[in-house]
């Protein structure tokens, strides 16, 4: 069990323990903004939950699977005060973005040319990581390589996204989605995802689970546990942290841009003693 493992690993030098964003979004005007997404860039939040008498905070960072170097490296940094992380998956790259970048380099689009796939080491932070669901992805290879069906998905999806992008006939074919996230905001399942009695997927069934866990075993202990999960399960999150288990949003920190399609390389690097495997 996820609480019985973060106990365990408490302490512990290394413990051992990325999705795309899903069709039809359904969004409210009226919500706690967690993306924001316009002609000029995506930018995601950061957001701080904490119960009204204190104790177990949670930090919640909505994830894009591409974007600038710095924006996975200031991920990274702002994970280092956390005792645990709940990660998507498994501790390496993602196929999705890889295929994006790929895709956007081969059409020659703009906002491709200075874009990396995600790819956050959780492992080199020294905290207990918890993959809510390790077991839809094949384990990564040692060096973190992605596994030889991320490979995979990679050779099917490219041409598709890259002939979408050639037949769009506009640069920055990225900017064309609309994907302003608030907590509001209701997702459709993925092709091939099952919907369980309870509304939930099995993804996110397993996600709300180990929050569930967590939260009941630590509820009381001055600590934070950061939620790194790609943006679309998010609104969920932070509806279940709110509206089921009684936290309150009590800080809302600097927004991490993921995308710039104006800005300058050269504002774009680590500004001091980042690190990260790119």
């Amino acid at each position: 069990m996820a609480a019985y493992r973060l106990a365990l690993c408490r302490g512990v030098d290394r413990a051992t323990a990325v999705a795309g964003f899903r069709l039809a979004p359904r969004s409210y005007p009226d919500g706690m903004r967690l993306t924001e997404w316009s002609a000029t860039g995506f930018r995601t939040s950061v957001r701080v939950f904490q119960r009204p008498d204190g104790g177990l905070r949670w930090v919640v960072i909505p994830t894009i699977h591409l974007g600038h170097p710095d924006y996975y490296w200031s991920i990274w940094q702002r994970l280092r005060s956390c005792q645990a992380v709940i990660a998507e998956q498994y501790d390496g790259p993602s196929s999705t973005g890889y295929a994006y970048v790929t895709a956007m380099r081969l059409t020659r689009q703009r906002a491709g040319r200075e874009l990396v796939h995600q790819d956050i080491d959780y492992g080199a932070l020294g905290v207990p990581i918890v993959f809510p669901d390790a077991h839809t992805a094949p384990p990564p290879d040692p060096d973190r390589r992605m596994p030889d069906i991320g490979w995979a998905d990679v050779i099917v999806s490219t041409p598709r996204l890259a002939l979408q992008m050639a037949l769009s006939g506009r640069d920055d074919w990225i900017a064309d989605d609309t994907l302003d996230i608030d907590d509001s905001t209701v997702f459709a399942p993925m092709p091939g995802e099952t919907v369980g009695p309870d509304g939930l997927t099995e993804r996110d069934r397993l996600l709300l689970g180990v929050i569930h866990e967590i939260d009941g075993a630590f509820a009381g202990e001055e600590i934070e546990v950061a939620v790194v999960f790609g943006a679309a399960h998010m609104p969920l999150v932070v509806r279940e942290l709110t509206r089921t288990l009684g936290h309150r949003a009590v800080a809302e920190e600097a927004w991490l841009t993921a995308i710039d399609f104006d800005e300058p390389p050269y504002l774009r690097k680590p500004s001091v003693d980042g690190w990260m495997d790119w």
